[in-house]
């Protein structure tokens, strides 16, 4: 589960989802449509949680997550959250 904040009609609005930050936003936007006007800062923790989960879930390939990692501007402090979720589990 994780927690964003969504903004609608420029309020701010807290959201719980156990799905992808982009299935949270296909959501939003089929719920709201024009209304919704997108996340608030989304943390490097929220990410990394939410692209792990997706990758536990096998929802992503391990190429998959090593792409999204290449993208990523803090992508050592996001595999250091990976290896301390990796031996949690």
């Amino acid at each position: 589960m994780i927690q964003l904040t969504a903004i609608v009609d420029g309020k701010r609005s807290m959201m719980l989802t156990g799905e992808s930050i982009e299935e949270a936003g296909r959501s939003c936007r089929d719920r709201f449509g024009a209304r919704f006007e997108g996340f608030g800062p989304i943390s490097t923790e929220t990410k990394a949680r939410a692209k792990w989960a997706e990758y536990r879930a096998k929802a992503i390939t391990r190429d998959e997550l090593e792409a999204w990692l290449a993208e990523q501007e803090d992508e050592h402090e996001i595999r250091a959250m990976f290896n301390r979720m990796r031996n949690a589990a």
